[in-house]
């Protein structure tokens, strides 16, 4: 669940305070970080590069109803050198955006507003005639790992890979093929 609004992101927000988006993406190469306008800026310990109209996120839905939203990301004319770097597999990583404002001094305004919290999923290249590339990394927020199975049993050997010493699923496996009556017994 995101935290809400500070007073001062509020504040700047309601002053219509010049805005930008910060995204940063998890990689098996190294997280990136990316913002909204152009050239670098520093924001929360990092450098975020400048992507302009490069660099775009599917709409971020909000709602109250329990269900997966997808969310891409996408950058643009992104060399042929780089798409070879970064082809990798992202599932399971993460990537977060933020909505910030920046103040009078071009300053980041303190506690930029979290829009999306995600798990990446997986990433698809585009090559242009020109060699350049677009990169799509659709990932899932929400209720993701409702659209999944689990992975797991119940069996004395999972319990022990996770609680070494609770002995709780030992007498799981006589169970298998146990007859058991579930109505009271006539008298």
């Amino acid at each position: 669940m995101t935290r809400p609004v500070t007073y001062r992101m509020g504040r700047a927000l309601s002053e219509g305070w010049p805005r930008g988006i910060f995204a940063a993406i998890e990689h098996p190469s190294g997280t990136a970080y990316y913002w909204s306008g152009i050239g670098t800026r520093t924001w929360n310990g990092h450098t975020w590069t400048g992507v302009g109209k490069l660099g775009t996120i599917s709409p971020v839905k909000h709602t109250s109803e329990i269900a997966i939203q997808d969310i891409t990301f996408i950058l643009s004319g992104v060399d042929a050198v780089t798409i070879v770097q970064l082809n990798d597999n992202v599932r399971n990583l993460s990537g977060q955006v933020w909505l910030a404002c920046f103040g009078i001094d071009d300053s980041v305004v303190a506690d930029p507003y979290q829009l999306v919290d995600c798990e990446l999923d997986y990433q698809v290249f585009d090559v242009q005639e020109d060699g350049t590339a677009t990169i799509s990394i659709v990932a899932h927020s929400g209720f993701y790992t409702l659209d999944r199975g689990v992975d797991e049993a119940w069996t004395p050997e999972n319990q022990q890979l996770a609680y070494p010493t609770d002995s709780g699923l030992d007498m799981v496996p006589g169970l298998i093929k146990q007859d058991l009556q579930w109505t009271p017994v006539a008298a």
